[in-house]
Formats: structure tokens, sequence, C-alpha cells
């Protein structure tokens, strides 16, 4: 698949220190949609709906395919559907890609599928079983899958079901439901292989098994920019709760269930063992007003949009619609809780959210199940005085290789201003301008290099101008 050949512009106005957010809708009429993700460095956004389909968007919203329909294959009893979708870092030269549903006999199954001539197409053939592993109820499948930082696949099981897990397979090291399961799928044949550093290799637990003790882990994400892993866990009849492992982690953490609900005894109900358990970051009580009963977890911010959001990880609770945010920081823990619920839902609020998105820009995305909508987070530039502040134009050619020039005006009377080039972790590229405001508009050209003169990968970089606190942000294409 040929690299982005084209940039879509997130971007338009200065953000102010106390930019409100709010949310755009930009799909609708989907069914019961419940994950979007976007491939590597790629501009389009993949919807699951639950029903067993996969349909392909612009970053407008506009619709573009039906990429994959196997809703002949899917079972969709209770909790069971087509529950998750990972694109592989290679995708782009390989056209692979992973889901995971239930099958008609109730077994959770992730196959490898590859896309047609048409990069937005599946090959309905191509379709090659990765992992099958047998499912004793129709709900607690979890069924969300992402490739981590190192490049491996990882893939989360619910306990199996059954009121407080009967069989206790969230505890049990030889069975895979209750697990985080992390594995190699780099090979070209059906199967996979595992990692030689998967923490019990040797030992008596079932190799493929990264960390154990979950209830339903429903929604999980790694922090684009950390590599942290969030892990929201559905609880019982008490407790929610946001399970964090840290970037480095050599696996094998045990977050507690069924000993644990959160971080209350459940079984046994009282003086339950807890050496070696990873308690939650922050869990949340069942109850209210609206009524809370069940988390979906989200994803870190990391986009450019939003500045003020960064590294706030975002989830939500079916129930209720309601959402929030907190931050984690390794050694201090979660704090800085806050809800987003008024200044994010639409007008009559979210149905039920059973998923957010991101795309390969750091953007976020809620998904409202029962609405069958996606709404993007946005900045509320209500406030923001319009022709004020300072003004960044398109880079004008884009794409580009090798030169792109971009026109910029500030606040004459203003203080210093910064234009600079930025990667899309953030990491500074290049500084263009910095220094005193220039009278009228200035331009400058990017000629594709580093700071120390170096050339740069080919693939989306944001350019940033500040001045007085004030920020705008716009994206770019470097071709190869």
């Amino acid at each position: 698949m040929a690299r982005i050949a084209f940039l879509v512009l997130m971007i338009l106005a200065a953000l102010p220190a106390a930019a409100q957010v709010s949310s755009q809708e930009i799909i609708s009429g989907l069914d019961r949609p419940l994950r979007l993700v976007s491939p590597p460095d790629d501009p389009r956004l993949f919807v699951v709906e639950r029903s067993g389909t996969i349909r392909v968007y612009n970053q407008d919203g506009t619709f573009r395919a039906l990429c994959l329909d196997i809703s002949d294959l899917v079972s969709i009893d209770s909790e069971r559907g087509l529950l998750g979708l990972a694109f592989p870092p290679d995708h782009a030269s390989t056209g692979r890609f992973y889901v995971s549903y239930t099958d008609l006999g109730g077994d959770s199954r992730v196959v490898r599928y590859t896309m047609g001539t048409d990069p937005d197409l599946a090959d309905p053939a191509s379709a090659q079983l990765v992992l099958q592993v047998g499912q004793p109820q129709a709900n607690h499948n979890g069924g969300h899958l992402e490739f981590g930082p190192d490049g491996l696949l990882y893939f989360g099981l619910g306990d199996g079901g059954g009121g407080g897990d009967p069989q206790n397979n969230a505890q049990n090291d030889q069975v895979l439901l209750g697990k985080l399961l992390r594995l190699d799928v780099s090979g070209t044949g059906p199967g996979y292989a595992i990692p030689a550093d998967n923490p019990f290799v040797g030992l008596p637990p079932r190799d493929e098994i990264w960390a154990k003790g979950l209830r339903n882990p429903w929604c999980w994400s790694f922090d684009g920019l950390t590599g942290d892993l969030y892990i929201a866990d559905v609880g019982q009849n008490d407790l929610e709760e946001v399970n964090v492992q840290p970037a480095g982690s050599s696996g094998g953490e045990n977050y507690g269930w069924r000993l644990m609900e959160g971080s209350s005894c459940f079984n046994p109900p009282a003086d339950c063992p807890q050496a070696g358990l990873t308690l939650p970051v922050h869990e949340y009580g069942h109850g209210g007003t609206p009524f809370r009963c069940s988390i979906t977890g989200g994803y870190v911010y990391r986009g450019a949009a939003i500045p003020q959001l960064a590294g706030r990880y975002f989830f939500a609770d079916f129930c209720s619609a309601q959402i929030w945010s907190l931050t984690w920081t390794s050694g201090q823990g979660a704090g800085d809780v806050q809800e987003w619920t008024d200044l994010i839902a639409p007008a009559g609020g979210f149905g039920a959210i059973a998923g957010f998105g991101q795309d390969a820009f750091g953007e976020l995305y809620v998904l409202d199940y029962g609405g069958g909508t996606v709404h993007r987070l946005v900045a509320d530039l209500a406030e923001v005085p319009q022709g004020t502040g300072p003004q960044l134009d398109q880079n004008v050619p884009n794409p580009f290789n090798p030169r792109t020039r971009i026109s910029f005006s500030a606040e004459a009377a203003g203080g210093p201003v910064r234009l600079a080039v930025y990667d899309l972790a953030g990491r500074l590229v290049r500084v263009l301008a910095a220094g005193a405001s220039p009278e009228g508009a200035g331009t400058v050209d990017w000629d594709g290099t580093d700071g120390q003169g170096r050339a740069v990968a080919s693939g989306v970089y944001q350019y940033r101008l500040e001045q007085d606190g004030r920020v705008v942000t716009r994206k770019m294409v470097l071709l190869e």
C-alpha cells in the first residue's frame, strides 16, 4: 500500500489556554459501532459494527467502502459479535489486518485478513485463523486486540462469563480466559509464535499469557507516546476499574479478579490474599443518577487539535453514558479525574458508549452504540475572536517532496513567535522560525530535514505556530 498521499486538516484555529472541548458528529447510520481504528500513518477511519461488518470512512466522515462483511460467520447473542480490529505496523506494505469475533459455535477467534487490489477492500479468501478459544458462556468474551509498541499482537479475553467467574478462569494459569495474551503474528502462515520474553515461557502457566486476573477487559489501549498500557476492566456488582501496566513492564501482572473486585475483596468476601496483586489506579461504584454499571475504556489523548488534553486518559460508562478523564504518572498514581459529559455529549446525550476510537493522528472519537453515530472530540472555539491572534496557512505544496512553503502571520504588537515542526509523537523535529513578530505575513520553506540537517523519514508531520500562549497547528505529509 502506498504511503499517505494526502493531508487531513485537523486544526484550523488558535487555542486559548482555557479552551473548552466539544464533539462533532461525523458519521451516522451505523449498526452498533464498537471500534474505530486507523492503520499506522493513514488518515482513513475503519469502523467496526458488532453485526460483523467493517466500514471505511474519510476524515470528514464521508463513506469510502464496505471493507469486510463476515456477518454470516459471527454470532451476536448476548455480548458476542465482531469485537476487535487491529492493523500491524507493516500494514502499508503487507495489507494485513486482524479481527476478533465470536463464531457461530460461540468460540472466540482471531483471524488475519489481507486487503485485495483495492486497499479499502479485504479479500475474504485471505482469511487465516490465528487463535481459537472456547467460551463457556455468551458474555465476558473480551475481544479487543491491539499491536503494542513492540510490534506484537495483544488480545484480551474475559473470564468466560457466569456470575462471579464460577470456574475461576481468571486465576487459572492453564486457561486463556480472564487474561491478556501477547502473540507474535509476524509469520506468513496461520497460527502464532510465542515471544521469547513472555513472562511465563518455560514455566507451568500458558506461554501466551501476558497478564491475568481480568474479568472482562472490554477496552484497553497503549499510550501512543509513553507505551503505558491502560486496561479498563468491567466489574461484577459494585466496582469498575482502570489498571495501568507501565511501559517497560516484563509482564505477568495479576489484576486480582476473582479474589478482588477493584480494591475490595470478592471471593473470599473478606481477608482475601492480596500479595502479588496489582490493584487498580482508579475505580468508581455502580449506581447513582444516571445509573453507572459498566466501564468502557478509551485512550490517552495524543492529538494536536486540543493540546490541553495531552496525556489525559479518557473512559466512559456504558449505562450512564458519562465520560471522564484522568492523568497517571508512574510512581505517583492516578489523579485529576474530570468529567466531560456536559461538554462532549450532543444535545440529548449519548445513547450508550460501547467504545472510543483513535486515529493515526492521535485524535479521539466517541462511538454511540445506541445512536449509531461517531463523534470526534474537537476544541470549542466559540470564545475565540475571529481574525485575531496568530494565523497559519496550509503548506504548499502538500503532500510534498523535497520542499514546501509555509505562510503565517502574527500579532504585530504581540510577543515573540515560534514556528516549529514536530512528529506525531510530539517530538521536536526542527524550529523554522523564532523571534520577534514579523510585520505582516511571513513565509518559511522546509526541506524535510531536522535541526541537524538530516533528512527525516516520509510521513505525517505537525507544524505549530505559537505566540503569547496561543497555538495554531496543522499537518503536512512528506512523501517518499
